[in-house]
């Protein structure tokens, strides 16, 4: 029986150690991470503006430790961006800022998606989950009109409104024959710079039997206008500036 109980013990003790350990393997372990998953932004027309991205350690670091970071960009605009290489958490505390710069170059009317992550493993520590930082330019809107005088096939006629980058804002279609006008209400942001494209299905655009016509007028400005036999399509590049 004495014998048994001194085996228990053993093994017990032996357990105990290990657990031990691993607890203390476990509290020694120190991550880098940033403090949010996602960051939010808007950017004025032709205007910049910053994002401070907080990166955190597990614990107060002793001296000045610096974190390398690489931005991926293939979800935003080129040129919209300026990431730092690293960020650096001073002595004495467990905290940092990374300065991230946006600009409004090309920011088109989408979403622009910034990726940030970790890179070059700092001896002791262990890199966090990536951040992004999505940003869109701020819209102040402008309306305007497009206003269409039929040639007599209507249902031939259509139309759309696209950005710097070649998203489309705008579009319109489904016109009737027989139609003998119609008007758009157009909403735009200024500041921007946009193309104006008509198609037509047959490829003789607003000519028969009888020449039609188009404006684009935006802010009281025209910016496109046509009509006649314009083939297939006709595209007019504007700005809203």
């Amino acid at each position: 029986m004495k014998k048994t109980l001194n085996i228990f013990l053993i093994v017990f003790s032996f357990v105990l150690f290990q657990n031990c350990e691993e607890d203390q393997f476990e509290s020694s372990l120190n991550y880098v991470s940033f403090g949010d998953d996602t960051y939010s932004a808007a950017v004025d027309v032709d205007g910049t503006t910053t994002v401070d991205v907080t990166v955190y350690t597990t614990s107060i670091v002793s001296s000045d430790t610096s974190f390398n970071v690489e931005a991926n960009g293939e979800d935003a605009a080129d040129g919209s961006y300026s990431v730092p290489t690293s960020v650096t958490i001073p002595a004495g505390s467990n905290s940092g800022t990374l300065t991230v710069t946006l600009s409004d170059i090309d920011l088109g009317i989408g979403v622009n998606a910034l990726q940030i992550s970790f890179i070059d493993v700092v001896t002791g520590y262990s890199n966090g989950s990536s951040t992004t930082i999505e940003y869109i330019q701020n819209c102040n809107e402008v309306s305007g009109s497009l206003d269409f005088v039929f040639d007599g096939y209507a249902s031939e006629v259509a139309w759309e409104i696209t950005d710097s980058l070649g998203g489309v804002v705008v579009s319109g279609s489904g016109y009737s024959d027989g139609d003998a006008t119609a008007s758009e209400t157009i909403v735009l942001c200024a500041g921007r710079d946009y193309t104006f494209t008509i198609t037509d299905s047959y490829g003789d655009g607003l000519s028969y039997p009888s020449n039609g016509t188009y404006t684009l007028t935006i802010g009281g400005e025209i910016k496109a206008n046509g009509g006649g036999d314009y083939g297939d399509s006709e595209s007019t590049d504007f700005d809203t500036m």
